[in-house]
């Protein structure tokens, strides 16, 4: 044999092996489920979903699961029927269905692809833990989230955001950028206890260079290489780019811990002194509960929960608070409620004048209600043989569900695609979602929702306050056109740049 036959017979083999992988298979597993009464949606070859949701030409990556339902062949359908990879993948859009995958999360684990590179650097945190161990870290910080404890952050988020607004240039105010700037200095403040200008890693603050390192790995990892052997490949440090990826990493995250330590021992100075701090952070919380912060695995934990909640409300937030600007210029008399609302605050305002602000909360659950930065969830990959509903889920299939299909779906919300805050406030939408309480999760649902609802709520409550006791009724460009991406979460595809006025009183 030659080598010209020998690598003939390697191709030949090799498209046999992509074809069956990828399109005999596939196909076959979709077939199961659409043997028991789902319409199929799409076969895309090899990359399945990922496609839509990775398409930079699109104008909405998730519009399939958004808009469904505006689409008469497939209203009345539970799931979205389609392929990611070479496997089966359902997308539940109706909300029973929805409550039962909920519910059901230990029959699921999650699909890490998107993930690769990024847990070496964010490590095992709640969001990325399953089992046994993300109950024993939710059980561990769950109390760090109740409502009486929130309450006690307001003063420290409130000055973080007029820190920050201080330092932005009017005339050139990136919305989306400046918000998650803001929320990135509000969460370093929280979790860590840390002023955001006591320190620096690499000349940067401790958010920005969080954001930085991110940034680098995702561009590492999008290189064919790494695409192709995965992160255990790039950890053998055989390539110098890889040696400098994996260094940049535990030099940061090294640094972060230097923060946690230093936080550590400046709290434990403070409550042995009897000094009460104004500005209450998650580690002098966990020190008064009798955590002694001294063991190295704790350490760890606390810099991996860290990092978990800092994108949680880093970029969940910002694409809320942007959208919200969005749709409140785009809506001017709307705009004049909300405004009237924060401008009545007292300078010094309590967590019982932000409750007050009545159409602020109906604006911002409007806001989630149409462009929710989560409108589906991580996708999980089905580890057993199970049932949701009258379905037979297979081992192997993953399996998501679309949240914002129903809270875009006109037999629940009328004039769906409308921004209209007043629907929350007659009682009458409040009263449907609790008769359906699966039409509307902008927190997801079930044991794995989202833990730090409540410091959100305030949060983006207190920055968009403060951004508005700063400034005027902005314009919109005329050449922004409103787009969606999904990139670390779902947010505007295009900047959003706005050149802002300061009030007279300011």
């Amino acid at each position: 044999m030659t080598i010209l036959d020998f690598f003939g017979i390697s191709l030949l083999t090799f498209v046999i092996f992509l074809v069956l992988k990828y399109f005999v298979f596939t196909k076959m597993a979709m077939r199961f489920y659409a043997n028991q009464g789902i319409n199929e949606y799409k076969y895309y070859p090899i990359s399945g979903m990922a496609r839509e949701w990775m398409d930079k030409s699109s104008n909405d990556n998730l519009k399939t699961v958004k808009y469904i339902k505006f689409d008469d062949k497939y209203k009345g359908e539970d799931a979205i029927l389609s392929n990611l990879l070479d496997r089966a993948l359902l997308i539940f859009i109706e909300p029973n269905l929805i409550n039962e995958f909920l519910q059901n999360q230990q029959n699921y684990v999650k699909f890490e692809a998107p993930l690769i590179g990024f847990k070496q650097f964010l490590g095992n945190g709640i969001a990325l833990e399953e089992g046994e161990k993300w109950k024993i870290q939710r059980k561990f910080i769950s109390k760090l989230f109740k409502f009486d404890v929130v309450v006690n952050y307001l003063s420290s988020i409130r000055r973080v955001s007029k820190t920050m607004l201080d330092r932005i240039e009017d005339s050139n105010f990136q919305v989306l950028k400046q918000f998650e700037a803001i929320n990135s200095a509000i969460s370093v403040q929280i979790f860590m206890g840390a002023n955001i200008d006591d320190y620096k890693i690499d000349g940067k603050n401790p958010y920005n260079a969080i954001d930085t390192m991110c940034a680098e790995i995702f561009h590492h990892y999008m290189s064919i290489i790494p695409i192709i052997f995965g992160e255990k490949f790039v950890k053998l440090k055989l390539r110098k780019s890889d040696r400098i990826i994996c260094e940049k990493v535990q030099y940061v995250r090294q640094q972060m811990k230097n923060i946690i330590l230093d936080t550590i021992k400046r709290e434990k100075f403070h409550i042995e002194q009897n000094k009460e701090q104004e500005n209450i952070n998650i580690i002098a919380l966990l020190i008064k509960e009798g955590h002694k912060m001294e063991d190295e695995q704790e350490i760890t934990d606390i810099l991996n929960l860290t990092f978990s909640l800092y994108f949680a409300s880093r970029d969940t937030l910002a694409s809320v608070l942007t959208m919200m600007l969005y749709y409140l210029i785009k809506n001017p008399d709307y705009f004049k409620q909300v405004e009237k609302e924060i401008l009545n605050l007292p300078p010094n305002y309590t967590f019982s004048d932000i409750q007050k602000l009545d159409f602020l909360q109906a604006c911002l659950k409007e806001t989630i209600r149409i462009n929710t930065s989560a409108p589906i969830l991580f996708t999980r990959e089905a580890k057993v043989d199970h049932k949701i509903g009258n379905y037979n889920i297979q081992k192997g299939t993953y399996v998501n569900v679309g949240l914002i299909s129903n809270q875009l779906d006109e037999k629940y919300f009328k004039d769906p695609l409308n921004f209209n805050p007043n629907r929350w406030l007659d009682h009458s939408t409040e009263n449907m979602i609790k008769e359906n309480p699966f039409v509307y999760l902008p927190f997801s649902g079930g044991m794995r929702n989202c833990i730090g609802q409540h410091l959100a709520n305030l949060q983006a409550k207190i920055v968009f306050a403060e951004f508005i006791k700063k400034y005027q009724l902005p314009e919109l460009p005329n050449d922004f056109v409103l787009e969606f991406t999904l990139k670390q979460n779902y947010q505007i595809k295009n900047p959003l740049i706005l050149n802002l006025k300061k009030r007279q009183s300011n």
